[in-house]
Formats: structure tokens, C-alpha cells, sequence
């Protein structure tokens, strides 16, 4: 998002807008279709904003956890990576669209 932002603000989409473009969807599906309008996909900086907080929304909502204790041990803290379901997201997140 942060390379995608300012080539829409500028309205340049350069080869690096392409590439950060393609590697976003590839990590959050958006409905698009079979051919993509590089230049439509997101039109304003408020588009890309509202995304962002959406995104930021998500990743903020804390993820059930289980904890196995065992007798004379402290639980060990993980470093996993956050994972939110797309069945959690609602339709607003592609407004744009």
C-alpha cells in the first residue's frame, strides 16, 4: 500500500505500481475479474486510505487463542504470524470495486 499510494495520488503507474499492485492481490483477493484495469482498481488516494484502516481494522481484532499449560512450565510465547479469515470480511472492504 505504501508504493501504491503515491503513484495514485500522482496518477504515474510505473512498472513499480504494477509490481506492488499484483503482489497486494496475490495477499488479499479482491474481485476483480479475469481482466484487471491497473489503472481502475484503485482510483483515489481516499480509496487506498479507506483499504488501509479496513486492513489495519482487521489485523487490530484480537485472534482466539488456546493455551496448553504444563505443571512447572511458563507457557512460551510464539511469534506466528496473523491470520484473518476472509469470511470476516465484509463486503464495505471493496467499495470501490
Amino acid at each position: 500500500m505504501n508504493i501504491i499510494r503515491p503513484s495514485i495520488a500522482n496518477r504515474i503507474f510505473h512498472d513499480g505500481y504494477i509490481s506492488a499492485l499484483n503482489e497486494y492481490l496475490k495477499i488479499v483477493p479482491t474481485p476483480l475479474g479475469m481482466q484487471i484495469d491497473y489503472h481502475r482498481v484503485y482510483r483515489t488516494v481516499a480509496d487506498i486510505d479507506y483499504q488501509q484502516e479496513l486492513l489495519n481494522s482487521l489485523l487490530a481484532t484480537p485472534a482466539p487463542q488456546v493455551a496448553a499449560v504444563v505443571v512447572g512450565h511458563a507457557p512460551e510465547a510464539t511469534a506466528e504470524p496473523k491470520v484473518v479469515s476472509l469470511k470476516t470480511i465484509s463486503k464495505n472492504f471493496w467499495r470501490h470495486l
